[in-house]
């Protein structure tokens, strides 16, 4: 029997090598794929720590990330102009011409996992995920989608 680890894994390399396979510009990884997704969605800027929470990832993580998408020419970092402690992300005019293309692929990923899992399991593994994600960085994060 796989633990949930096992699976964890399983997951993240599964929906890695298929973003990767489909993804435009073609060395654009997965993560950056999946922030710059997320900061669309948003309206085209978000505030990192926003990003940092939604998607539970490490602060290291989550810079390495961002500092990609800016050589890339993708996003661009600022102050925010009300609160200036925080920092903001912004599509660029190149990130926006990219962010529909990768919305669309996430989305028929979700969809697909969707449709073979259902409904209950995809809440399951989000509080898995969700759990794990506190675990490793000893904060209270929601557990619920």
């Amino acid at each position: 029997m796989r633990t949930v680890i096992d699976n964890a894994y399983i997951a993240y390399r599964s929906m890695r090598r298929r973003l990767q396979g489909t993804l435009w510009p073609p060395e654009l990884d997965p993560l950056c794929a999946i922030l710059v997704d997320n900061i669309w969605r948003n309206g085209s800027s978000i505030g990192i720590a926003s990003l940092r929470i939604r998607l539970a990832l490490p602060a290291s993580t989550l810079s390495t990330a961002l500092r990609r998408l800016e050589d890339d020419g993708l996003i661009r970092r600022y102050q925010n102009r009300t609160d200036g402690r925080y920092v903001e992300v912004v599509l660029t005019r190149a990130g926006e011409a990219i962010a529909p293309g990768l919305a669309d692929l996430i989305t028929e990923v979700e969809v697909d996992v969707h449709e073979s899992a259902g409904g209950p399991a995809r809440g399951g593994f989000a509080r898995i995920a969700w759990m794990l994600a506190a675990m490793d960085e000893d904060v209270g994060y929601p557990f619920s989608d």
